[in-house]
């Protein structure tokens, strides 16, 4: 209520007590003026039950408003900030490491639903808002796959997107949505420019890289409503703050050991893993008692308790285990017998609806877990399989943005990096390295004259025989079209020319047959040694072109 019209009422208030209450004078003046004082008050209160509210109101109106749209949408909380940044950081580095060319950005919808916002970029061409109403975002946004289009075909909605400039129309766009709770949050944009940058397998990377900040976004989610509770919650909810993704996944089951130890009271802890043949299951991670199961040993997920898990997928309590099951062993048939224990509380953990591993408490008493104990591990388990889906994800990108499609071998940039790892790593330890540049001889004539798929076959079989006659610490990348790279750690170009004119020899020799038809390649080789030719990357390349074999 306005603080100027309660004042208002206030003396007029106490006017009508004055002149109808006490002392209760009597006289026509006196009459007439509580006539006036009467039809004022009326009139007050009928203003305001009819006025608009006051700017305390509307505030407060304002505030609840936006408390509900937001909530509509997916929040980062500031304690889930850094596990969100660094979600973006490692998309963006595989963006980069795609296609150095690409420049991105990731936009997510504001509390309106009209707009997208942008939360991450590296590059200044992209308006900070896009209209939701833009065909290209419509697009994007509305299909599963990622979305390439031509700056020719699209010009009115492309200059909505992004900075004014001049545009040649050659220009591609991808887009790829992003989706929280099965429904569009956000997306991801590239833009390159020329259509001549795009590969083929690129559209299938980026739907990759969509669906893999959708499913951390659906993981901080989760990590967000285990934190809400209590002190065990919290603990899960900073399990990723000492795990990068990038780390291996022994890191993520030591913490899973070091909560259980601190939450759980059990005599022995269990994690085991489902093998990839789907049949049997190994323990990666015990504590507690020992001696009753062999990390190094595989175990059948049929006739015995602890396969059970991975059959059925459902929890598994019981105080009495010979009892409650027809299985005559934990592990293997008889060792219920040597190892006594009674009780145990298993649960599973599904990546992608499957279950790929058990955590399990066991007590060698009849005790029941309480059903704390149930919900709690639980709740691990659904961080646990949520960290490692998100982590073997990332790795299966990693893995195919650095490789070369065709050959499996190491694309040109991710060579590079290695080659800048190895020459520090050659500083450290005093030691030599040889970079070896092979290039097919008269290529062209083949795609020329047999076509791209006999070309690609000749690619495929050269980097096979490269691969096969080098040592396992040696790099192979596909450095070009048709030229191949080789770092040879730690050896000198005098003891390398042998291995080198045997790769030459094989492929000079090799019977290429492809579509019944039959040709010979030769391969010509350039050698450089570091330090002793070079101290970097662009000395030794020069070097190698000069040193030929």
């Amino acid at each position: 209520m306005n603080i100027n019209r309660l004042i208002t009422v206030s003396i007029l208030a106490i006017v009508s007590f004055v002149l109808f209450i006490y002392p209760a004078p009597k006289g026509i003046f006196y009459d007439i003026l509580g006539v006036i004082v009467f039809v004022l008050i009326i009139a007050i209160l009928f203003q305001f039950s009819t006025s608009e509210p006051d700017s305390t109101e509307l505030e407060e109106n304002e505030n609840h408003e936006e408390s509900t749209s937001v909530n509509r949408n997916l929040i980062i909380h500031e304690d889930l900030q850094d596990q969100y940044e660094q979600l973006l950081n490692i998309v963006f580095n595989m963006i980069s490491a795609i296609n150095e060319n690409y420049k991105a950005a990731f936009y997510m919808f504001d509390g309106t639903g009209q707009n997208l916002n942008i939360q991450f970029s590296r590059s200044e061409i992209f308006k900070n808002t896009l209209k939701i109403n833009n065909n290209i975002l419509q697009t994007i946004l509305n299909q599963n796959e990622a979305v390439l289009l031509q700056q020719s075909d699209v010009r009115e909605d492309w200059n909505e997107l992004f900075v004014e400039k001049t545009w040649r129309g050659s220009e591609c766009v991808f887009g790829s949505r992003v989706l929280y709770k099965n429904s569009p949050v956000g997306c991801l944009i590239i833009q390159t420019d020329h259509f001549s940058n795009i590969h083929e397998r690129d559209r299938v990377m980026l739907t990759s890289l969509g669906h893999f900040v959708s499913m951390g976004m659906v993981k901080l989610d989760n990590i967000e409503k285990l934190s809400l509770d209590n002190y065990f919650h919290y603990q899960i909810a900073n399990l990723l703050n000492s795990l990068d993704i990038q780390s291996e996944v022994r890191g993520l089951y030591e913490k899973v050991r070091d909560l259980c130890r601190t939450f759980f009271s059990y005599d022995k802890l269990t994690i085991a893993e489902l093998q990839n043949d789907g049949e049997n299951f190994k323990v990666v991670m015990e504590d507690g008692f020992k001696g009753d199961v062999d990390q190094e040993k595989s175990y059948s997920i049929t006739g015995n308790i602890f396969g059970k898990i991975f059959r059925t997928k459902n929890i598994i309590e019981s105080t009495n285990l010979i009892e409650d099951f027809n299985e005559k062993g934990r592990f293997e048939d008889g060792d219920l017998e040597n190892f006594e224990f009674k009780s145990m509380l298993s649960v599973p953990v599904l990546i992608n609806k499957s279950v790929k591993y058990s955590i399990t408490l066991e007590k060698q008493q009849s005790q029941v877990f309480s059903i704390s104990d149930k919900t709690l591990l639980e709740l691990l388990a659904l961080t646990f399989g949520s960290i490692i889906s998100w982590q073997q994800q990332y790795w299966s990108m990693r893995d195919n943005a650095m490789h070369d499609g065709l050959t499996s071998l190491l694309n040109h940039k991710a060579f590079l990096d290695r080659f800048g790892e190895e020459i520090s790593r050659a500083n450290r330890y005093n030691h030599n390295i040889v970079f070896a540049i092979l290039d097919l001889d008269k290529f062209k004539r083949i795609n020329d004259t047999y076509g791209h798929l006999y070309g690609d076959y000749v690619i495929r079989e050269v980097a096979r025989i490269i691969k096969e006659n080098v040592r396992n610490i040696d790099v192979v990348g596909r450095y070009g079209g048709e030229e191949y790279s080789i770092l040879m750690i730690n050896t000198t170009v005098e003891k390398i020319i042998a291995v080198a004119q045997r790769i030459i020899e094989m492929i000079a020799v090799f019977p290429f047959n492809f579509d019944n038809i039959d040709v010979r390649m030769t391969i010509s080789c350039g050698l450089a040694e570091y330090p002793n030719d070079g101290m970097n990357m662009s000395e030794i390349g020069r070097a190698s072109c000069r040193e030929r074999v």
